[in-house]
């Protein structure tokens, strides 16, 4: 098996979908992705042939920036692949002065925690969420 790396976002909702799905997240649909890439910085994604095997992308506004979507096919976890997207997120990035470089950490996964501390992230306090308005 050779994976390959792709930056950019030329990737189908579908095989995005597919993706998600894989690891137990909803789709998100063709309208939903292309609004979501449209304001995506930088994305970078993992390819075993055909196959979607992994993605991870980047918003920015100049001063801060969001790691999102850090995403391994559940088949092909425990492989570096994920290490390889975050490392290249974090090449291109890494020199331009942002004043805060964040992500999100889901709470059902405690174990994502040590794999992103391993990049040098810290865990924060000061994150909020106005819930009532999330779907």
């Amino acid at each position: 098996m050779t994976i390959k790396y792709k930056e950019g976002f030329n990737v189908s909702a579908k095989k995005l979908d597919e993706l998600f799905n894989s690891i137990g997240w909803r789709s998100r649909g063709e309208k939903k992705w292309k609004e979501i890439l449209s304001k995506s910085y930088i994305m970078y994604t993992a390819w075993d042939g055909k196959t979607l095997v992994g993605m991870g992308r980047i918003t920015e506004d100049g001063v801060m920036c969001m790691f999102y979507d850090i995403v391994i096919h559940l088949k092909y976890q425990h492989q570096s692949i994920g290490s390889k997207i975050l490392q290249k997120l974090i090449d291109k990035i890494k020199d331009k002065e942002y004043i805060s470089i964040g992500l999100f950490v889901w709470k059902k996964n405690p174990i994502n925690k040590i794999f992103y501390k391993k990049f040098g992230f810290i865990e924060k306090d000061t994150g909020m969420e106005l819930d009532k308005y999330m779907k």
